[in-house]
């Protein structure tokens, strides 16, 4: 079995959402989140086939339960994922809400364009279908493998993930994944998920990670600088 990591981005790079890595290592292939795209633009590669396909992912690793993160879970089962997806608890419950709830615009609005071209007696390049449906979403629920943060999670193999606080939104997490490798050594990777500020209300501060060997960090604020958060009453 190879010790060679590799890691490849598929989403959420020179771009905001449709957050997607693929990290090979230990002879598998982990999927960090499968977002959906979300920007006008971009919307269309929501359609693109995945690439490795689905059928060829051991595992997905789900940092929490926006969309741009989870949105296209639905996709990747219909297209013949069977593994796992790890999370914290609240995030598959978020999850589950949130892709059962983006099945049913994808209907309704597959519908509403059925009905428009019907009234304009035209018919577009393309099959008016959803993404993806209520069913394809409930199909996933069953996948969703939930852990406590600070929990080590064998994948096997020589491949451990644990899940951190993000101070995201409930359930957010920074994953941490360490392999294996020769003469009894590893490598560790993180994956930061989006991250949250500290001192804020209802949230827990994000977990510092002291120890990695390499590190990817969500930009989305990476050039600007938030001022002093609005006190709260003790």
């Amino acid at each position: 079995m190879s010790d060679t990591m590799r890691l490849g981005f598929y989403g959420g790079a020179q771009n905001v959402t449709g957050s997607r890595y693929l990290l090979e290592a230990r002879g598998k292939r982990l999927l960090v989140d499968c977002g959906l795209y979300q920007e006008r633009g971009l919307k269309d590669r929501n359609w693109d086939a995945f690439n490795p396909p689905a059928n060829t992912i051991d595992a997905v690793l789900l940092t929490h339960g926006h969309l741009d993160h989870c949105g296209l879970l639905p996709r990747l089962v219909k297209d013949g994922f069977k593994g796992r997806v790890h999370c914290t608890g609240p995030t598959a419950d978020i999850a589950g809400i949130v892709i059962q709830d983006s099945a049913k615009l994808q209907e309704e609005d597959a519908a509403f364009k059925i009905k428009r071209q019907a009234r304009q007696g035209r018919t577009g390049p393309y099959p008016v279908v959803p993404l993806y449906t209520i069913e394809d979403a409930e199909a996933c629920l069953p996948l969703f493998s939930p852990a406590a943060y600070e929990t080590v999670v064998s994948l096997g193999d020589g491949l451990e993930i644990t899940f951190h606080e993000a101070g995201h939104i409930l359930g957010s997490s920074s994953i941490k994944v360490r392999a294996r490798i020769a003469g009894g050594e590893s490598r560790t990777v993180v994956f930061s998920g989006d991250l949250g500020r500290p001192n804020t209300p209802i949230l827990r501060d994000p977990t510092l990670l002291e120890e990695a060997d390499y590190l990817l960090v969500e930009s989305t604020y990476g050039n600007r600088l938030h001022g002093e958060s609005e006190k709260v009453p003790a």
